[in-house]
């Protein structure tokens, strides 16, 4: 008698067509977790699978926008190129979220992947969100971000995260004061990408922080050609389907439960 043992495949490969088909994604790739890991495990599980196709799609003379993130560090963490690749550049996609730099931030993530790639990286020297309209503009209209803020238009490939609002790095850095959280949610908002806040349509809401985010917009992100979203779990669902429905992002990496999620919600 023999016994065939079936190789254990770290996707989920039926859940990818299904998520590809609705959503209409370029690339869709999911990732099995398991009942016993933790937050931290199961990124570290989606970013080692996950990164050797996303380093695929990194090539010779490409621009590539980096933003921040929990799901964003997992993956690049295990990024490395996989070809020969030559006159890459990188770009910061937003600006620092605190003034101490962590292994999450935009910052860190971008000159990573630099310097695996031995490319070119541009460096966003701002905030991320301005205490206000006058003291945005002021950053913007300095030559250096100016210049960097343009290299964004030129991007072909972008890798985000997609953020609960309740969740995401902003509100974890405490950006927000209670009331003004309380504000966000009242406007109907479903996910935060590279800063901004968008509605289940992907719109972006506008709110106190709209004129306030130096980094990378929505615009910008849509015409881009390639923009893959990082995330996970199931409350990311509804601000990953915002994102696809309005043309923000055209990939997905994605761990099985968020994907069941994105499959059920209408």
């Amino acid at each position: 008698m023999q016994i065939q043992v079936k190789p254990f495949s770290p996707r989920d490969e039926a859940l990818e067509k299904q998520i590809k088909a609705k959503y209409h994604f370029n690339h869709c790739i999911v990732i099995k977790t398991f009942p016993d890991q933790n937050s931290e495990q199961y990124r570290h599980t989606m970013g080692h699978f996950a990164a050797p196709i996303l380093s695929q799609l990194i090539k010779p003379d490409s621009v590539v926008c980096v933003a921040a993130g929990r799901h964003m560090t997992a993956v690049t963490e295990e990024m490395k190129p996989t070809h020969s690749t030559f006159n890459v550049v990188f770009v910061q996609a937003i600006g620092d979220i605190t003034t101490q730099i962590q292994e999450n931030d935009a910052i860190e993530l971008t000159r990573r992947l630099a310097k695996r790639w031995n490319g070119q990286y541009y460096r966003l020297q701002a905030p991320a969100i301005t205490p206000n309209n006058r003291s945005y503009e002021i950053f913007v209209a300095h030559e250096q971000i100016k210049f960097v803020l343009n290299q964004m238009d030129r991007a072909n490939l972008a890798f985000v995260g997609v953020g609960n609002p309740v969740t995401s790095v902003f509100y974890n850095n405490e950006f927000t004061e209670q009331h003004e959280l309380n504000v966000l949610k009242s406007h109907g908002i479903v996910g935060e990408i590279c800063g901004h806040f968008v509605d289940q349509d992907g719109n972006e809401c506008e709110t106190a922080y709209t004129n306030r985010i130096i980094g990378i917009n929505l615009q910008q992100l849509k015409q881009t050609p390639e923009v893959v979203a990082v995330t996970g779990g199931r409350d990311r669902a509804k601000a990953v389907r915002a994102a696809a429905k309005s043309g923000i992002i055209k990939s997905l990496v994605i761990d099985d439960q968020g994907a069941e999620e994105l499959i059920r919600i209408k």
